[in-house]
């Protein structure tokens, strides 16, 4: 699955490179730049920059924000899997526990005790 997916990346990052030098005079020459007026701060205005930089930019942004949010999924999972380990755990102590309950029940004989007339109906002196 590893490589199935590295190959993927590959191809789709292949693909990108194709587009952009094959169009290098749209993203290398144009220039463009980018405003923000948000009301309550004074207007920003980006440098001149190719439009190249405006697309790694946002690439690298969007890069950015799917790993915080898969990042909270892999926080929920890790916190989920502990929580089932602690259960898995109590459980497989109340399971030994009963066990030893049952084993105590059907007259299993300790390893040490020695028997008696009381606790074997049948000694052979």
């Amino acid at each position: 699955m590893k490589k199935g997916k590295l190959v993927f990346w590959l191809l789709i990052l292949g693909a990108i490179a194709v587009v952009v030098f094959q169009n290098e005079g749209y993203f290398m020459d144009t220039q463009q730049s980018l405003r923000l007026n948000l009301k309550a701060f004074p207007e920003y205005q980006s440098p001149q920059l190719p439009l190249v930089v405006f697309h790694l930019l946002f690439f690298g942004f969007g890069l950015i924000v799917a790993y915080l949010f898969g990042g909270l999924n892999r926080w929920r999972r890790r916190k989920a899997v502990t929580h089932l380990t602690a259960e898995n755990a109590a459980q497989r102590a109340e399971i030994e526990s009963l066990k030893a309950e049952l084993a105590g029940l059907k007259g299993a004989p300790d390893a040490g005790a020695q028997q008696t007339s009381v606790t074997s109906p049948v000694v052979k002196n």
